[in-house]
């Protein structure tokens, strides 16, 4: 009997962190992307709102970063380019305006709930462009 105890507690302590990196692997999967819907639909908005008659780009980006701010899980959303100097926020907006069109670009990186290395985190990216409304008589 105390054979079998003993083969069985091996047998949990070999499988116990397979299952637990198993669990924070979906953990991190689904937090990941749902902050990466959340991304993509606060891109939208802000170019939805840039779009109106009159509008700018930095409409664009300041929605952009309320729609997002509430979303994100350990990290900061803030308006910049990648053209800009400087030290860029952890997740950064960049609102351009096209002419025609208004772009609306999300970037960084946010937390990882199991982090693999120093510093890694997980990338967030969305990328919106929407024509600007032409109102004709």
């Amino acid at each position: 009997m105390k054979n079998m105890k003993g083969a069985a507690l091996v047998e949990f302590a070999l499988a116990w962190p397979v299952a637990l990196l198993l669990t924070l692997g979906c953990v991190e999967l689904a937090v990941w992307g749902a902050e990466s819907f959340a991304a993509r639909s606060a891109a939208l908005a802000g170019a939805r709102a840039a779009t109106v008659a009159g509008s700018d780009p930095r409409v664009a980006a300041t929605v952009t970063v309320r729609v997002l701010t509430s979303s994100l899980v350990g990290a900061q959303a803030g308006v910049w380019c990648p053209a800009q100097r400087g030290d860029s926020p952890t997740v950064w907006v960049c609102a351009t305006d096209l002419g025609g069109a208004v772009q609306v670009e999300v970037g960084g990186s946010v937390p990882a709930l199991v982090p693999v290395g120093p510093g890694a985190g997980l990338p967030l990216r969305a990328h919106v462009v929407l024509q600007k409304e032409a109102f004709t008589r």
